[in-house]
């Protein structure tokens, strides 16, 4: 009985321990803790920004504005846009990871109203916020002039300079013809083919749906862009938008949606084949060791065939047969499900790990899919 006893709290001073590693993990990361923000320098492109006030929040038809964005996780990168043409974004400008300062112009024609205003960082999903255009002022009536004395009439010989011919600039907006596929399941990872044209280089494509994030995008050419994109599994089903955002701001929209249980979207997913499914993870290794440091090496969750493989820096760091997991699934300390999760052998070895974004969702995501894979 001692002996289990002194087994009983060594087990449970480590979970305090884990606990306490993992609260500092998150408070650095800026996810799990309500109120923790990370230092401008620190936050990562993929994080969740956070719109709190819009300052002003309305302009007028044909008025040029400087706004103010006060929130949170505003990354280096982060971006302005909006789904109504008539609002054009002149430039954003990064103040802090707190603040963003955005030069808008407000078309003469356009039609008053409330719209959507769009931030995000460059790998993120968006945050959306109200923007209003109100009615124009209306111009009190003019008092009437003097007519003026006429002009006398040009000489004959000195004809009148024609006005010049102002010819309208090629388009750089990007344009959408094409997204294959159109939809996705929750839970899944999905390769995005997006047909078009004005694709610029540094071209960023977001989400209107928080739950899906953007782990790569390549321009190939201009007229054709590759995203890679991670659902979650509690991502919001339905129809969304898709936005693709050339650096100079000009956007295009277009439909996607996120398809709820069994649909044909599951077939697009990465399938546990020989191309296998990979997860971005951070290995959170020995607890002394964390405590002392938290610039962990991302690694990849790799499964292949019927093999799991963990790889940090492109280099193998264990590899176990499917058949060899007893486990996977959340930690739970102390009642409170810390948002990480282990994978237990029958060797007897416990691997914990937490998801490359630091989001609970998405480590919730990674052992559902790893269940999957292994039943």
């Amino acid at each position: 009985m001692r002996g289990s006893d002194l087994q009983t709290r060594r087990a449970f001073r480590r979970g305090l321990i884990l606990a306490a590693a993992i609260v500092l993990l998150w408070a650095e990361a800026g996810g799990g803790l309500a109120g923790v923000a990370l230092p401008a320098q620190d936050i990562p492109p993929d994080a969740t920004p956070q719109v709190q006030q819009l300052n002003p929040s309305q302009a007028a038809p044909g008025d040029e504005v400087t706004i103010v964005i006060e929130g949170q996780n505003f990354s280096s990168g982060a971006y302005v846009s909006f789904t109504n043409p008539s609002i054009h974004v002149v430039s954003t400008r990064r103040v802090s990871g707190t603040e963003l300062e955005v030069k808008l112009a407000i078309s003469k024609k356009a039609q008053p109203g409330a719209f959507s205003l769009y931030v995000s960082n460059p790998a993120s999903s968006v945050a959306e916020a109200a923007f209003t255009v109100g009615a124009a002022a209306v111009p009190a009536p003019a008092t009437p002039a003097t007519p003026p004395t006429p002009a006398a009439p040009p000489s004959p010989a000195t004809p009148p300079t024609p006005a010049a011919e102002v010819h309208p600039s090629e388009s750089t907006t990007p344009e959408v013809t094409s997204v294959d596929p159109p939809r996705a399941a929750p839970g899944t990872k999905t390769n995005l083919k997006i047909t078009g044209k004005n694709f610029a280089q540094g071209a960023k494509v977001s989400f209107s749906n928080s739950g899906i994030r953007v782990l790569e995008t390549t321009a190939s050419k201009t007229t054709e862009l590759t995203v890679r994109l991670q659902i979650a599994a509690d991502a919001p089903t339905g129809k969304s938008s898709l936005f693709v955002v050339n650096p100079d701001d000009s956007e295009a929209e277009a439909p996607f949606e996120v398809a709820g249980g069994t649909t044909k979207a599951a077939a697009v997913s990465e399938p546990a084949s020989s191309a296998g499914q990979r997860f971005d993870v951070y290995n959170l290794g020995d607890v002394a060791s964390l405590l002392q440091s938290h610039n962990k090496t991302k690694g990849t969750l790799i499964v292949t065939g019927q093999k799991l493989t963990y790889e940090e820096s492109g280099q193998e760091v264990f590899s176990t047969p499917l058949s060899e997991i007893t486990e996977v699934d959340a930690n739970i300390i102390l009642g409170l499900n810390t948002g990480t999760f282990h994978i237990n052998l029958t060797s007897g070895k416990t691997y914990n790990f937490i998801a490359g974004s630091l989001r609970p969702a998405d480590s919730q995501s990674i052992i559902d899919s790893l269940r999957k894979a292994i039943h």
